[in-house]
C-alpha cells in the first residue's frame, strides 16, 4: 500500500496478506524492471540534450547541454549500481540494456568537451566571448571526468595488507558510503561488460584531468584525429558491430597521449638537467585547443584532490601535478593575469593549489607513496616552509600510529592537546608584517628612478605629471656606462623625456655608437625662416667626416683608425637596421605593410654585402651556412657546386639569413598562423625567400649570374635541413610545424621561381632520405613510452609526407620546365633506382611516378626516362666489375667454410656471401626499373643483355636473371610469348647467349595447367634455326609442349650435348607430367600422335630403344646417358627404374627384341638400388627365360651375369636360383658350366 506494507492510514497496525515466495520473486523483478525502465529513460533523456546543434543560438545550446550533463552526472553511479545488480544475478542481458545507453551517454558528454573545437561550438566561443554559458558547461564536464575516474577506478590500497589497521579503516569508510561505487563493485564475468574496459577509460580520463590542471587547459590534439573522432561519434545512435568503449576512447585518447606527450618531454628534460625532480615545461611552445576560467580550474584542482584522497591508486600521480603546477602557477613569478584569467583569478588559483599541496601533504599517503618530497619542496617554494614541516609531521604521526598497536594509540589519545601557541600575538605580527611590506612598496614606487625605466599611463596627462614628480629623484650621478668616455649631454628635459619615451634603454647607450642616438653628430639640422604657408624649412646636412670616411670605404681606399671605427659601426647600424624591417615585416597584421618590408628588406640584403647578422637573425645564418656544409657532405656529386654556395652564404649574410628566416624557431608571437598551424604570410610569390630569389634573377641578368643559383642553392639546402632536425627530434612540435610548413609550401615557391638548377633538384631529391626515422618507428623497443612511440609514428608520417611533395616536385620541373626536364627525371629515376637514398615506400612511388606518370606524357618525356634508366644501369654495370674480384675472393672464402655446396638452378642465383648479397640489392633496383621500361620499349633489352655480359659483371647477370620471371610475364601479355622471343632473338649476340637462353626460359609458363603454344614452339625452333651455333638448349623450355614423337626424333640432338643439356632436357620434358611419371603412356588414337611431353619412364625406356648408330651417336655415348640417369636417385629412382624395366621386358615377352643395354641397366639396378632385388629375382629374370632371352647371345651374357650376382644373396632373404632353376636344361648346364654352384 502507499504507507508500506502492513500499515493503514490511521497508524494502526495490521497484518499484511501472506504471500508464497514465487509472489515474492514476482513482485522484485517488476521492482526491477520498473528500476531499469525508470534508468534508462533517465539516460535516454539526457542523450538528446548533449547532441551538438539542439539549438542554433550557441547560448542556448550551451545551455541545454548543460542540463544533459548534469543529469548524466547524477544518472551514472545509479546506472552502474544497477548492472552490477544484474550481472550479479546473472542477467547479462538486462545489464547490457543499460549499458550501451551510458556508454552513449558518457561519448556525448565527452564530446561537448573535446570535440567542440572540430565542431566550432562551445570552446570557440568561450575563448572569443567569454560566455558563462560556455563556461558553465565546460565546468559541469570537468565534473563529469571526476565521477567518471571515481567509477571506474579501484577502491583499494595498492600494497596494503588485507587484515592491517588502515584496511579495516577504509573498507568501513567505504560501507558507510552508500552512493560510492568503484571496479570492486563490479562482478566479473560478463563478455562485454568488463572492468578493464572501464579501468583504461578512467586512467585516461585521470590523466586528462591532469593535464588540465598541469597546463592550465587541454593541449591541442591534431586535428585530423579530431575530424576522425568526431565522424566517428554518433550520439544517440547504435555502436554496430564495434565495441562499445571504441567511440569513447577515440576521444579520449588524443586528449590524453596529446598531454602525456608534453609530460614525458618536460621529464626528459629535467633529467638532462641533472637536478632531482626537475620538471622543465617550455609552456611558450605548448599550444591549448582551450584555457580554463577560474571556475573551471578551481574544479579540475578539487577533482584531483580529491582523487587522491578517495582512491589512493591516483594518489602519487595527482601530488606530483599539484605539486608541478604549484612550483610553476600560472600567472609566473609575479602573479600577473595570465591569457583569459585575471589576476585576481591567478591569486586565487594560486592559493588553492598551495591548500591542495598541505591537505595532500596531511595524508598519510603522501609518506607511503614518497611523494611527500614534491609537496614539501611545493610549499617550500611558496614561502609554506613551517606549515609543510608541521603537516609532514602530522602525517608521519598517523602513520606511525595506524602501524602501532592498541596501547599507543590509547597513550596519544590521551595527551593528544591543542595547540595553543596561535595567541593575539600572532595576528598582532601579521598585521605588523603587512603594514611594513606597504610601506617598503611605497617607498619603492616613489624613489623609483629613471635607471630602470619608468611604465608610463596610457594617458598623456598622467605621464606629464608622472615625468614632472620623478624630475627630483634623478640621482646626483649620472649611472656608469661600458665606454670611459664622458656623455656628451647634459641632463636637461629632453634628456629625461628620451629615457622616458625609451623606458631607460637610453641611459645604457654607449654615445661612441652614434646611431644609437639618432644620428648623433653624424647629421645636423637646421631651421630655416617660415615661408608664406607659416613652415619653417629644415635643412639636415651630413657632417663632412663622415662623408668623407663613407666615400674612402666605398673606393676601397686606405682608412684610420676612426675611419674604420666609423665603418665597423656603420656596418652594425645597417645590420640592426636590416633586422628591426625584417622583424617589423614579419610581424605586421597588413598584408600590404608585410609585402612591402619583404621587398625592402631584399634590395638591402643584396645591398650589403659582408655586413654580419644581428643577435636577432644569427641564427637564421647560422642555419643557413650548416644546411649548405651538410649539403656538401651528403652530396658529393655537386661538391664543386655546393662548395661555391657556401662560399655565397660567407659573403652574403644577410642573404642567407633571409632564405633561411621562416625556417628558424622565433617568438610564439612572431607571425600569425592560419588553422593548420603554417604560416600566413608564407605565399609562394611573396615570401621573403622569393623576394630574395627574384631580386637575384633580375641582378643575374646583367652581372653575378651565379648569384641566383647559388642563393637557390642555399634555400633548398636550408629547407632540407629543417626536414632533418624535424626526423631527428620528432618529440619537437615546433621543428616539425617549421618542416611541414616548409616542405608544403616549397613547390608553389619553386613553380614560381624564374629558373631551377639541376643541384637544387638534386637537394630536393635529398627530401626521401627518410630511412632512418622509418626504423626508428618501426624498431620494437621497450625503452619507448607510449607518448614517444606516438611522436616516432607521427614523424614518421610527416617525413614520408614530404618525401612526397619532393617527388611532386619533380614531376612538376618535368612538365612544366623543358630546359631542366632531363635533370628533373635523372633525379627521380636516381631516387627509384636506389642511387639516391629513400625509404622503400618512397622509392616504390619514385618508380611509379617515373613509369605511370612520367613515361606516358610525351614521347620526349619517355626519351628521357629512358636516357636516364640507361645510365643508372651503366652506372650498377661499372659498380659490378669495380667489385668483381672482392666479391668473387668473399665467394671463394664463404665456399670453404661450407661442406656440401648447393645445386640446382634457384641455388646457382642465390648470393653465396655476404659481399654478393649487397651487390645484388645495389644492383636490383636499376635491373628492375629497366626491365619495367623494356616491357614498353622491347629495344632496352638489348641495353640490359649487353651490359650484363660484360667481363666482371656476373652480380648484373645474376640480377638481370633473377627478375627475368617478371620481364617476360610482363612483355608476353603486351607483345606476344612468340613475337617477343624472336624479338629478343634478333637482339642478341652470340655473347649474349646465356641471357638469351634465361629469356626463353622463363617465357614459358611454368604451370601445369598451361603449356607452351605452339606459336612459341614454332618460334623456339625457328629461333635455333637462325642461330649460328643451332643449339638445342633454345627449343629446352618448349619441350614440355612438343609432342612427343617430335620429342623422340629430337632425342638424339639432347644425348650429343653436354651432361648438363641433356639433363635439363629431360627435367623439361617431364615438368608437367608428375603424375605420369611410372606410367609409359599409350596413344589414345594410335594414327594421331595427341600425347606431349615426356614421363621419366618414358624416357629411359625410348633412350634404350634409340638407334644410336643410325643417328651417329657413339656406342660410349650411348651407354654414358644411360648411366647418368640412373645416377641422377632424385629423377631416375628405383621405381621409375622398375616400371621402365617391367615395360620393356613385356613387351619382349610380346615379340619385340629387347634393346642393346637392357641386361646392361639391370646389372646396374643390382648394385645401386638394393630394393629390386626381390622383384629381379622373382619376377624379372624369370620372365626374361619365358621370353628365351638365351636365344641372343649378348643378352644371355647379361642374364647369366645378373642371375650370378643374385645367387648367394640367400643371406638377405633373395636369391635368383629359382629363376636359375627355370633354365632348360641345356642352358642350365652352360650356366653351371660357367658359374658353378658352390
Amino acid at each position: 500500500g502507499p504507507y508500506g506494507p502492513g500499515v493503514a492510514s490511521g497508524g494502526g497496525a495490521i497484518s499484511a496478506p501472506p504471500f508464497s515466495a514465487v509472489e515474492a520473486q514476482r513482485r522484485t523483478q517488476i521492482r526491477a524492471a520498473r528500476k531499469a525502465e525508470l534508468l534508462r529513460r533517465w539516460v535516454q533523456s539526457a542523450i538528446p540534450n548533449l547532441a551538438p546543434g539542439t539549438f542554433t543560438s550557441t547560448t542556448l545550446d550551451a545551455a541545454a547541454a548543460g542540463r544533459g550533463v548534469l543529469s548524466a552526472s547524477a544518472a551514472l553511479k545509479p546506472c552502474l549500481r544497477y548492472m552490477a545488480e544484474r550481472i550479479g544475478n546473472a542477467d547479462d542481458a538486462g545489464a547490457l540494456r543499460l549499458f550501451l545507453p551510458v556508454m552513449r551517454m558518457i561519448e556525448g558528454v565527452l564530446g561537448r568537451l573535446f570535440l567542440e573545437r572540430t565542431r566550432g561550438g562551445i570552446n570557440e566561443m568561450v575563448d572569443q566571448g567569454n560566455n558563462r554559458a560556455g563556461d558553465s558547461l565546460r565546468a559541469s564536464c570537468i565534473k563529469f571526468l571526476e565521477i567518471v575516474v571515481l567509477c571506474f577506478s579501484n577502491r583499494a590500497l595498492p600494497g596494503l595488507a588485507a587484515g592491517s589497521q588502515a584496511a579495516i579503516r577504509m573498507a568501513k569508510n567505504a560501507k558507510a558510503s552508500a552512493h560510492d561505487f568503484s571496479l570492486e563493485d563490479l562482478p566479473p564475468g560478463h563478455p562485454i561488460i568488463t572492468r578493464e574496459g572501464l579501468e583504461e577509460i578512467g586512467e585516461y580520463c585521470f590523466s586528462t584531468l591532469r593535464g588540465l590542471v598541469l597546463l592550465g587547459g587541454q593541449a591541442a590534439i591534431d586535428p585530423n584525429l579530431l575530424l576522425a573522432a568526431a565522424a566517428s561519434s554518433s550520439v544517440g545512435s547504435a555502436f554496430g558491430g564495434s565495441s562499445p568503449f571504441t567511440p569513447i576512447l577515440d576521444i579520449l585518447k588524443p586528449a590524453a597521449l596529446a598531454f602525456l606527450k608534453i609530460e614525458s618531454t618536460a621529464e626528459k628534460a629535467g633529467a638532462e638537467s641533472g637536478e632531482k625532480g626537475s620538471f622543465i615545461l617550455d609552456r611558450s611552445s605548448i599550444e591549448l585547443d582551450f584555457g580554463l576560467s577560474q571556475k573551471s580550474y578551481s574544479l579540475s584542482i578539487n577533482a584531483v584532490q580529491m582523487l587522491a584522497t578517495k582512491r589512493p591508486v591516483f594518489f602519487k600521480d595527482s601530488s606530483t601535478c599539484l605539486a608541478r603546477r604549484s612550483i610553476d602557477p600560472p600567472g609566473g613569478s609575479t602573479g600577473a593575469a595570465d591569457g583569459s584569467l585575471t589576476k585576481a583569478a591567478v591569486t586565487g588559483i594560486r592559493t588553492h593549489l598551495r591548500s591542495s599541496c598541505l591537505t595532500l601533504l596531511r595524508n598519510f599517503l603522501s609518506v607511503t607513496s614518497g611523494c611527500w618530497e614534491a609537496l614539501a619542496n611545493a610549499l617550500n617554494a611558496s614561502g609554506m616552509k613551517a606549515q609543510a614541516d608541521r603537516a609532514l609531521q602530522s602525517s608521519r604521526q598517523q602513520l606511525n600510529l595506524m602501524k602501532g598497536g592498541r596501547a599507543a594509540r590509547n597513550r596519544a589519545a590521551v595527551f593528544y592537546e591543542w595547540d595553543t601557541s596561535a595567541d593575539d600575538s600572532r595576528a598582532a605580527k601579521r598585521k605588523r608584517d603587512t603594514d611594513d611590506a606597504e610601506t617598503r612598496v611605497r617607498e619603492a614606487k616613489m624613489a623609483r628612478g629613471l635607471g630602470s625605466g619608468i611604465q608610463l599611463p596610457t594617458s598623456m596627462v598622467d605621464a606629464c605629471e608622472l615625468v614632472m614628480l620623478n624630475l627630483e629623484n634623478l640621482p646626483p650621478k649620472r649611472p656608469p656606462v661600458a665606454s670611459s668616455t664622458p656623455r656628451k649631454h647634459p641632463i636637461d628635459l629632453e634628456f629625461v623625456m628620451d629615457a622616458v619615451i625609451t623606458n631607460g634603454a637610453s641611459l645604457s647607450i654607449d654615445e661612441n655608437h652614434w646611431y644609437d642616438r639618432d644620428g648623433g653628430d653624424a647629421w645636423t639640422m637646421e631651421e630655416g625662416e617660415i615661408g608664406e604657408d607659416g613652415k619653417r624649412a629644415l635643412t639636415f646636412t651630413m657632417s663632412s667626416k663622415v662623408l668623407e670616411a663613407a666615400e674612402k670605404s666605398t673606393q676601397g681606399a686606405q682608412l684610420g683608425e676612426s675611419e674604420k671605427a666609423f665603418t665597423e659601426q656603420s656596418n652594425i647600424a645597417a645590420s640592426k637596421a636590416f633586422s628591426r624591417v625584417l622583424m617589423a615585416s614579419s610581424n605586421a597584421r597588413s598584408e600590404a605593410v608585410a609585402d612591402f618590408g619583404k621587398q625592402l628588406a631584399a634590395r638591402l640584403a643584396w645591398t650589403l654585402k659582408g655586413v654580419k647578422p644581428s643577435t636577432e637573425i644569427e641564427k637564421a645564418n647560422e642555419m643557413a651556412v650548416e644546411a649548405t656544409e651538410n649539403s656538401l657532405k651528403r652530396n658529393t656529386e655537386c661538391e664543386e657546386t655546393l662548395a661555391g654556395s657556401l662560399e655565397f652564404a660567407l659573403d652574403y649574410p644577410l642573404v642567407s639569413s633571409c632564405l633561411a628566416f621562416d625556417l628558424v624557431q622565433k617568438g610564439p608571437s612572431s607571425q600569425p598562423r592560419d588553422d593548420a598551424g603554417s604560416n600566413v604570410a608564407a605565399s609562394s610569390t611573396s615570401s621573403l625567400s622569393m623576394r630574395i630569389l627574384n631580386e637575384a634573377y633580375v641582378c643575374s641578368l646583367n652581372e653575378n649570374k651565379e648569384n641566383y643559383e647559388k642563393a637557390l642553392d642555399v634555400f633548398v639546402s636550408s629547407v632540407v635541413n629543417a626536414c632533418d632536425l624535424s626526423n631527428k627530434m620528432p618529440n619537437d612540435s615546433e621543428k616539425k610545424r617549421i618542416a611541414n610548413a616548409a616542405a608544403s609550401s616549397l613547390p608553389q615557391q619553386l613553380a614560381a621561381a624564374p629558373a631551377v638548377t639541376r643541384t637544387a633538384l638534386s637537394l630536393v631529391g635529398s627530401l626521401c632520405d627518410i630511412d632512418e626515422i622509418s626504423k626508428k618507428a618501426t624498431a620494437k623497443s621497450s625503452k619507448h613510452t607510449i607518448a614517444e612511440s606516438a611522436a616516432l609514428h607521427a614523424a614518421k608520417a610527416a617525413a614520408e609526407k614530404r618525401a612526397t611533395a619532393a617527388l611532386l616536385i619533380l614531376r612538376d620541373v618535368a612538365f612544366q620546365r623543358d630546359a631542366m626536364r632531363g635533370a628533373a627525371v635523372d633525379c627521380a629515376v636516381a631516387i627509384a633506382a636506389g642511387r639516391m637514398p629513400g625509404s622503400p615506400p618512397i622509392e616504390d612511388k619514385a618508380l611509379k611516378l617515373v613509369m605511370n606518370v612520367i613515361f606516358p606524357k610525351n614521347s620526349d618525356c619517355a626519351d628521357k626516362v629512358v636516357e636516364s634508366a640507361t645510365k643508372e644501369l651503366e652506372l650498377a654495370t661499372r659498380f659490378c666489375i669495380d667489385n668483381y674480384e672482392k666479391i668473387t675472393k668473399a665467394n671463394e672464402a664463404n665456399a670453404k667454410k661450407k661442406e656440401k655446396p648447393r645445386h640446382g638452378i634457384k641455388a646457382a642465383l642465390l648470393p653465396q656471401s655476404d659481399e654478393e648479397k649487397m651487390a645484388l640489392d645495389r644492383v636490383r633496383k636499376p635491373v628492375v626499373l629497366t626491365m619495367a621500361l623494356c616491357v614498353r620499349r622491347p629495344d632496352i633489352i638489348k641495353a640490359i643483355m649487353e651490359m650484363s655480359c660484360r667481363e666482371g659483371a656476373d652480380i648484373l647477370a645474376k640480377a638481370v636473371k633473377t627478375n627475368m620471371p617478371k620481364l617476360t610475364k610482363a612483355a608476353s601479355v603486351k607483345h606476344g610469348a612468340a613475337n617477343i622471343a624472336l624479338r629478343v632473338s634478333d637482339m642478341a649476340s652470340e655473347r649474349e647467349t646465356p641471357l638469351l637462353l634465361s629469356f626463353l626460359d622463363n617465357l614459358a609458363p611454368a604451370t601445369d595447367k598451361s603449356l607452351p603454344s605452339q606459336e612459341l614452339i614454332d618460334a623456339c625452333h625457328e629461333i635455333q634455326k637462325n642461330r649460328p651455333d643451332a643449339d638445342s638448349r633454345y627449343i629446352i623450355p618448349i619441350v614440355s609442349g612438343m609432342k612427343r614423337d617430335q620429342l623422340v626424333h629430337k632425342l638424339p640432338e639432347f644425348v650429343r650435348s653436354s651432361d648438363s643439356i641433356f639433363k635439363s632436357s629431360l627435367r623439361r620434358m617431364a615438368e608437367r607430367l608428375g603424375r605420369y611419371v611410372l606410367i609409359f603412356r599409350d596413344e589414345p588414337d594410335p594414327t594421331e600422335s595427341t600425347l606431349r611431353g615426356m614421363s621419366s619412364c618414358e624416357q629411359m625406356v625410348y633412350l634404350h630403344h634409340l638407334d644410336f648408330h643410325n643417328v651417329g651417336i657413339p656406342q660410349k655415348r650411348y651407354l654414358d646417358v644411360i648411366r647418368l640417369c640412373l645416377e641422377d636417385d632424385e629423377v631416375f629412382n628405383d621405381r621409375v627404374v622398375q616400371a621402365a624395366l617391367d615395360h620393356m621386358s613385356g613387351k619382349f615377352l610380346e615379340g619385340e627384341s629387347l634393346p642393346l643395354a637392357y641386361m646392361r641397366t639391370i646389372i646396374l639396378t643390382c648394385s645401386k638400388h638394393e630394393s629390386l632385388h626381390s622383384w629381379i629375382c622373382h619376377v624379372l629374370l624369370p620372365r626374361l627365360v619365358e621370353g628365351s632371352v638365351y636365344t641372343d647371345k649378348r643378352q644371355w651374357e647379361g642374364w647369366m651375369r645378373c642371375a650370378k650376382m643374385l645367387e648367394n644373396t640367400r643371406d638377405h632373404g633373395v636369391s635368383s636360383l629359382e629363376a636359375i632353376q627355370k633354365l632348360p636344361e641345356e642352358q642350365l648346364k652352360m650356366y653351371r658350366a660357367k658359374y658353378p654352384q658352390k
